[in-house]
């Protein structure tokens, strides 16, 4: 548990810049979490290839991009999850020592295709294919809710109770009474102090858990959200 620096900070008038009234008051931080299991896979991958024959190199790129977004879409993947977009070619030198000159070693062609998952216990199966089929390069994996959003709003609603019940669990040890709410905010405020929290941090599991998950290696594990809701309460 974290308290204020000193009691006498939130029982006595204190003036700090901007967000602090010129009266007494606590200064109270609520917050929560909740528990989830990842439904979704976010996956970054690319190809590259290095040729002196610049069109050798990029229908070699553009080849092995065709087949990897054929093997995505066999696992599920939809059109609109799909990203493959993104090209890039440039000369690529190497130093030779021998010789103190650079020497051209070959264009090098870069392709990335970025995807969303939706049947998660596919990763493991697809992320090798796409191997097998020729992707050089994993540039990036999370595993994602598709109910984040929802679950964070449900976080930061937790958050704000959590800091009431904190406001009024303070009053009673200090025996004083809350006259009203003076300011509140989803991040911490401008003062000195630190604010009061509680012991217990609100805390739930999100009763929609798929219990999906990704086998072996690839276990998604557990995702958390977290939130937190600052206020400074008016007191007598």
């Amino acid at each position: 548990m974290r308290y204020l620096p000193l009691l006498a900070a939130a029982l006595s008038f204190n003036v700090f810049a901007g967000s602090t009234p010129d009266a007494p008051h606590i200064y109270i931080q609520g917050q929560a979490q909740i528990s989830t299991v990842a439904d979704n896979v976010k996956l970054s991958v690319g190809i590259v290839e290095v040729e002196k024959d610049l069109m050798a190199a990029k229908q070699k790129a553009d080849t092995t991009m065709a087949k990897a977004i054929k093997l995505a879409k066999q696992a599920g993947v939809l059109d609109k999850d799909i990203n493959a977009g993104q090209i890039s070619i440039h000369r690529e030198s190497q130093y030779n020592r021998e010789t103190n000159k650079q020497e051209f070693v070959g264009f090098r062609v870069s392709r990335s295709l970025s995807l969303t998952l939706k049947q998660i216990d596919k990763y493991p199966q697809l992320l090798q294919n796409l191997v097998s089929g020729g992707i050089n390069e994993i540039n990036q994996t999370e595993f994602v809710s598709s109910r984040y959003q929802e679950l964070q709003q449900q976080a930061r609603k937790m958050a704000i109770k959590d800091a009431k019940t904190a406001a009024q669990e303070f009053a009673a040890d200090y025996d004083v009474e809350i006259k009203g709410l003076y300011s509140a905010s989803m991040s911490p405020m401008d003062t000195n102090a630190q604010p009061y929290m509680r012991v217990k941090m609100a805390s739930m599991a999100d009763s929609a858990e798929s219990g999906s998950f990704v086998p072996d290696a690839y276990h998604a594990g557990e995702l958390v959200i977290k939130a937190s809701s600052y206020a400074i309460y008016l007191i007598e």
